[in-house]
């Protein structure tokens, strides 16, 4: 996962709307953000959250580790129940044995279908030997069931348009779908080690995997893609994480924007909320209340605070951030 020319400007929520009204605002929901770690188990360099179900009073959600891990996370009453490691199949250690780096960046659950999908990046010189979409089988085709047994690679067509702005630690950090449409999310475009100023989104059929449009975002001020998700056809949820905000798109049934909106990130620390910090939001998802949730995967180079601010936090905190535990958000979506 490649993090560079973070901006580091704190901003409150505002809504920001091109193409035509919107009354949408985002409320950060008060018992967060929150540490993901229960008890001995936490997560490590989460770059991908997925909305599973709820069920009683709890809500489920699959997470991706760009170190080659995948948890499974229970929030209860708006707080970390659990998190539990899915277990790989002996077969799927050995399919991702070759590839320099197990380096997932997002995953996305198919409400309708039960799939699920899996956006690796690619690493070394034959980075696009492993840079793809994967599907993911687990057992009893039950993502409860804790255990994945199978792995597909997913081929979209045209291959090279596919390929075409892929790099070294460059692919789609952002995937979603909706009942008709996959979108694949390029992060960005490198230049001498930073970020330029748009990024791509592919939109391909469900059906037969085919790309039928491509949208740069750089009329939308939209300078990276990190997280992408789907809440109906045809609507659009993403992170900028250089810009730090959220945006969203709705698009007509040519694929044509016809409304943009983007929020601008307001952080703290968890149970400071007079404190903040330097975040690097890497994917979002939402639930079947209309709660936005995003994770934080540590940017280590930043993400301590500075001395002034250490000095103002208790022991497990700080321990937090020097063992680098992502962070979780949530915010919830108000029509006026």
């Amino acid at each position: 996962m490649t993090k560079a020319l973070i901006l580091l400007y704190l901003f409150s929520f505002s809504l920001f709307v091109v193409a035509q009204n919107e009354t949408i605002t985002l409320l950060q929901d008060e018992n967060f953000p929150l540490w993901l770690k229960a008890n001995q188990s936490r997560t490590d360099q989460t770059s991908g959250i997925t909305f599973i179900k709820s069920e009683c009073d709890k809500k489920y959600f699959l997470l991706a580790d760009d170190i080659g891990a995948i948890h499974l996370l229970t929030l209860k009453s708006d707080s970390i129940f659990n998190i539990e490691k899915i277990l790989l199949a002996d077969s799927i250690d050995h399919y991702f044995s070759n590839f320099p780096k197990m380096d997932f960046e997002e995953i996305a659950y198919d409400k309708h279908s039960g799939d699920v999908f899996l956006s690796v990046e690619g690493n070394g010189e034959n980075f696009n030997k492993y840079v793809g979409i994967y599907k993911l089988i687990f057992n009893e085709n039950n993502v409860l069931s804790r255990q994945i047994i199978s792995i597909e690679k997913i081929t979209y067509n045209p291959n090279s348009l596919f390929y075409k702005h892929t790099a070294q630690n460059i692919g789609y950090e952002g995937f979603a779908l909706d009942d008709n449409y996959f979108y694949l999310g390029l992060e960005g475009f490198n230049n001498n080690s930073h970020f330029a100023d748009s990024a791509i989104i592919f939109i391909a059929n469900k059906s037969d995997f085919n790309i039928i449009k491509e949208i740069s975002t750089k009329s939308l001020g939209v300078h990276t893609i990190c997280g992408l998700f789907s809440d109906e056809d045809y609507s659009l949820w993403g992170i900028d994480r250089n810009n730090r905000t959220i945006f969203r798109i709705l698009f007509d049934e040519e694929f044509n924007i016809k409304s943009f909106a983007k929020f601008d990130g307001e952080t703290f620390i968890p149970g400071y909320r007079d404190l903040n910090y330097s975040p690097s939001y890497e994917s979002i998802t939402m639930d079947d209340d209309d709660n936005i949730y995003i994770v934080d995967d540590p940017w280590k180079e930043v993400f301590i605070p500075k001395q002034g601010i250490l000095d103002s936090l208790n022991t497990e905190t700080i321990n937090n951030f020097k063992k680098y535990i992502p962070i979780i958000f949530k915010y919830k979506i108000t029509h006026p």
